[in-house]
Order: structure tokens, then C-alpha cells, then sequence
């Protein structure tokens, strides 16, 4: 897993006591101060491992090296581990949405729209007024319309009166050409008794969320 350089490489699949750093450190202690060139015996091997959960994989995601003005050099792993949700796991959207896990419901029991299409997650919906993140509605929006027509869409809440930014109407034509509701809400169907769908139609949408670290 470890590059040319002798840095794990990002992409790789890292286990337990596998090296994210091969590197040499100078010990110099009992070794008289001279300016002749240390001695190999001086230079010993300091690899770091990687000390995670036996047993369970992750995947390196990124490698930032930075350093200082005095030319000390940093180097810092951000490492992604997938597994299943558990109860009291809590979550994170891009806009600092946060909630927690409260229940784990098996597929066939949840709802589903006329597509067939089951959500992973349900939230509820009283978390948008006291939050006010426009931004996760428009990303959220933006989601399901990069979906259909297979492009990104730049969903910021700030970036529209500079131009770059994908109006909501425009967003929302997008929908509409694909057979979708203008608003993106979808009438979905109960797990439990199929034949019953919902009284009124209900937000479905594609969007990221991540587990929060656990301090």
C-alpha cells in the first residue's frame, strides 16, 4: 500500500498493523557531538501502523502534507470506514444537519414510492425550520436532478447572485422533463400494508450524510 515515497497512497485499502509511513528516525542519544555524518547505527526504523478494530478494513481517503516555516514537515491521514448504521450512531449532513440513529427497520418494512425505490433514511422534517439549512433543500433538490439527467449540479445556497450557482427553477424543470413532481415529492407507499399510500406526498431525495467520530 505504500507509494514511492513511502506514504501509504490514497485509494488503498488499509487493515490492522498494516504502515501508513515508512520512515527513519535519528537517535542520538550516547553519540558524542561531531561534525562527522551520523553513523547508519544512529538511524533507526519509526514506522507508523495503522491501529484500528481487528478484524475490519478501511480505505485511506486522503493524504495532506503541510509544514511549518521552519521546513518541519506534517503529514496527516484521513481514513473512510463503511459499516452498518447502529443504534445511537449519529449523523451528519454537509450543513451540520445532525441527528441520531433511533431505530433499524428491516427493507421490506419500509416505505417505497411507485418506482420501487426505498429510502435509506428517513428524517424528520421538524429539524429544517429551527436549522433553516436552505442549502441541504436545494442539494437535496439538485440530487435527485443530477440523478435523471446525469450531471452535477452546483447546489449553493450563497452563489446564485454570482451566476454559478443552479436556480431551484431551474432545478425543478429538470424534474419535471424526467416525469418528475415539480417540487420533488413523491407519494409513497407503506411497507407494512402496500396498498396505502400516503395522504399527501412526501420528500424524497438524494443526499450525503456521514457518521460524527465518537470523542
Amino acid at each position: 500500500i505504500l507509494d514511492d515515497d513511502g506514504i501509504a497512497a490514497p485509494g488503498e485499502i488499509i487493515r490492522p498493523n498494516d504502515i501508513l509511513l515508512n520512515k527513519v528516525s535519528i537517535h542520538t542519544r550516547g553519540i558524542p557531538i561531531s561534525s562527522e555524518p551520523l553513523l547508519d547505527s544512529a538511524c533507526r526504523p519509526a514506522k507508523q501502523l495503522y491501529k484500528g478494530p481487528e478484524g475490519e478494513s478501511c480505505v485511506l481517503d486522503r493524504v495532506a502534507l503541510s509544514s511549518d516555516q521552519n521546513g518541519n514537515l506534517s503529514i496527516k491521514f484521513l481514513i473512510r470506514h463503511t459499516r452498518r448504521p447502529e443504534l445511537g450512531d449519529k449523523f451528519s449532513s454537509r450543513h451540520g444537519q445532525k441527528g441520531v440513529c433511533g431505530i433499524i427497520i428491516q427493507q421490506e418494512d419500509l416505505p417505497f414510492s411507485e418506482r420501487g425505490i426505498c429510502p435509506d433514511l428517513i428524517m424528520n422534517p421538524h429539524g429544517f425550520p429551527s436549522r433553516m439549512t436552505v442549502g441541504k433543500m436545494i442539494e437535496l433538490l439538485g440530487g435527485k436532478a443530477g440523478v435523471s439527467c446525469g450531471r452535477f449540479h452546483y447546489g449553493s445556497a450563497f452563489g446564485e447572485p454570482s451566476g454559478h450557482a443552479d436556480k431551484v427553477e431551474t432545478i425543478s424543470e429538470t424534474l419535471i422533463k424526467h416525469g418528475f413532481c415539480y417540487n420533488g415529492k413523491d407519494f409513497i407507499y407503506s411497507g407494512f400494508a402496500a396498498y396505502y399510500p400516503s395522504s399527501s406526498p412526501l420528500f424524497l431525495k438524494l443526499g450525503a450524510y456521514c457518521r460524527c467520530q465518537d470523542y
